[in-house]
């Protein structure tokens, strides 16, 4: 089953409603995709290469709010 199942708040043209979409899509995410700590920390020097000092917590929720709109692209893209 799609974690987008049921998530009809995702797809509301209005932010503040997709907000709510994605706080739950983040619930459900939690589940099934955790990012690698192995890759959190070499995002934090690449950060840090580009001029960006972010911590490894601000990486890591980088990489779960990429992958979610990724998600919902490909949903949208693929099954609407």
């Amino acid at each position: 089953m799609s974690v987008m199942t049921g998530n009809k708040q995702i797809f509301s043209p209005r932010k503040e409603v997709r907000v709510k979409g994605y706080k739950k899509l983040f619930k459900k995410q939690g589940d099934y995709y955790d990012p690698p700590k192995k890759i959190v920390k070499e995002l934090v020097v690449a950060m840090a290469a580009l001029g960006f000092e972010i911590s490894e917590s601000e990486a890591s929720a980088y990489m779960k709010s990429s992958y979610a709109v990724f998600d919902r692209d490909y949903f949208m893209r693929t099954r609407r």
